[in-house]
């Protein structure tokens, strides 16, 4: 276990990626919700502080979008277009949004009664089903609108003016996405993250109006028409993803990495043997967790509850309450992951190199993950130098990746973020070239790195040792792959990786020189 959990730079971004600003941003936003991407986020979370800043947030939006409105309805009372009109209604339902979501964040705002235990915070996602269903209605319209059009079309006066309220639109709809998407996130808003991107998918038909106008100005006024029909479909996208959002809110649902994050987070504290159960659920912007910890019968249950509740507090974002249960068990118990029975005892010592699998023999008391980070000269992590006697810190310390199983992420996963995915995939390659002195070797499968063993003999000796070590592990002739992710952290999941071939490569250097020591 780590020796210090709660000094760690808790850095991670589990949602890996992000969208970016701009035309391509706001396409990227219409086709890819975050969904629970930044729930597990590192950082603390301050209730009070959060609801103030969603108020001012919103009260920019309606500001900026009440002014946008007029400005494009009153040109749309000369021009006519379609199109306009489109981007015009939708930016009025933007606007109408935001009321219910003021109402709710102010509702939010007071303390929890006999009835309403858990405060008013839900009312925030209540509102999440006026957002969605003025959605649905603003797709409708527009569709109905642009279906007429194409059927009867009608000229566009007044080309010039379209076009400058298009850019109002365009302006004033990315400037309160930006707003509203980025103070979402920050306090953990699904409600207001989802009416920030129908205001983006607003800046977008924006920029769709201009295209419209440059149709008709071609003489292809039938090009107004069909950019309607576009922009209709595009937001029936949008309220399929911002529903599922709202719904998961409304059903308790949370993305299952932030249970992850929150059983290895207190896995790491001293005396705590077992994470038997995690639940999570938000509240509004807040987020509340319950966990039942089994403890080392000689640990002090308060302390370990102060403990896992500072180091929550301090790397899981937007968490406001932590109710945890203790079970104490039996005592000490080693962790390591060892097969039940006599025949696993004998595999066991089977892989372990002969001057290790004396059960009387000495080893360090620590831990292999509890080795901290060291760096070179120049900056980078000094891989070869961290360690220092690999097996005996390894028979101490049982597997290096506690928690659930470190598995591979999906392919697109891994390329969601190729900026991220290849420092990853990087730094993995020079932590196993330096701590093995074997070439590490690209996938061309994404979500994998892999290790070039001297033989098949090799990849399949250390297979064995690897697969009680709670890492993913698959093997190709001499090749052993190993997981790889874009939101793998540099002090958890890398390190772990690492640790797991510099531990088993040394079990294998020793049965080599064991196996050379009794030919001889």
């Amino acid at each position: 276990m780590s020796s210090n959990p709660t000094t760690r730079n808790a850095t991670s971004n589990a949602h890996g990626h992000s969208h970016g600003s701009g035309p391509l941003g706001w396409l990227g936003a219409i086709f890819h919700l975050h969904g629970h991407g930044d729930e597990a986020a590192a950082g603390p979370g301050d209730l009070a502080g959060n609801t103030a800043e969603g108020i001012r947030t919103i009260w920019v939006a309606l500001v900026a979008l009440g002014l946008t409105t007029i400005v494009q309805f009153v040109i749309v009372a000369f021009s006519g277009s379609v199109a306009l009109l489109a981007d015009t209604v939708h930016n009025l339902g933007d606007f109408l949004n935001s009321i219910p979501l003021l109402v709710a964040f102010y509702v939010g705002r007071r303390v929890a009664t006999a009835r309403y235990t858990y405060g008013f915070g839900r009312a925030e996602d209540v509102a999440g089903i006026f957002i969605v269903a003025s959605i649905v209605f603003s797709a409708g319209y527009i569709l109905w609108e642009s279906v007429g059009k194409l059927i009867d079309p009608e000229p566009i006066d007044n080309l010039p003016w379209v076009a400058a309220a298009a850019i109002v639109g365009a302006i004033g709809n990315e400037t309160v996405a930006w707003f509203q998407i980025r103070t979402g996130r920050r306090i953990g808003s699904d409600a207001m993250i989802a009416d920030g991107l129908h205001a983006r998918i607003d800046g977008l038909t924006s920029i769709a109006v201009l295209i419209a106008v440059a149709g008709v100005a071609l003489g292809f006024p039938v090009v107004d028409a069909i950019v309607g029909l576009v922009i209709g479909v595009s937001i029936l996208f949008i309220a399929r993803d911002a529903t599922r959002r709202i719904w998961y809110r409304l059903m308790d649902a949370v993305d299952p990495r932030l249970t992850a994050q929150i059983r290895d987070y207190a896995m790491e504290i001293p005396g705590v043997a077992e994470v038997a159960s995690v639940r999570a659920r938000w509240v509004g912007h807040a987020l509340l967790a319950e966990l039942r910890l089994v403890t080392d019968e000689s640990t002090d249950a308060d302390t370990v509850t102060g403990r896992v509740r500072d180091v929550l507090r301090q790397h899981v974002r937007h968490l406001s309450t932590v109710t945890i249960e203790i079970d104490a068990s039996g005592g000490g118990t080693d962790d390591r992951p060892t097969p039940a029975g006599p025949a696993g005892q004998r595999m066991t010592e089977a892989i372990l190199p002969p001057r290790y699998q004396d059960p009387a023999a000495a080893v360090s008391a620590a831990p292999m993950g509890a080795v901290g980070l060291q760096y070179d000269a120049t900056g980078e992590v000094a891989w070869d130098e961290m360690w220092g006697g690999f097996c005996e810190l390894a028979l101490a310390g049982g597997a290096p990746h506690r928690g659930t199983l470190l598995e591979p992420v999906p392919a697109t996963t891994a390329m969601s973020d190729p900026e991220r995915y290849a420092w990853v995939l990087s730094e993995l390659s020079k932590g196993i070239e330096r701590v093995t002195g074997r070439p590490a070797v690209a996938s061309p499968q994404p979500g994998w790195i892999g290790m070039l063993c001297d033989s098949e003999e090799m990849a399949i000796w250390m297979l064995r040792a690897i697969v009680v070590e709670n890492v993913t592990v698959r093997r190709e002739d001499q090749t052993l792959w190993f997981p790889a992710g874009p939101d793998y952290r540099l002090d958890r999941e890398i390190k772990n990786v690492i640790t797991v071939v510099a531990k088993t490569n040394h079990y294998w250097e020793e049965h080599l020189a064991a196996s050379a020591g009794a030919a001889q």
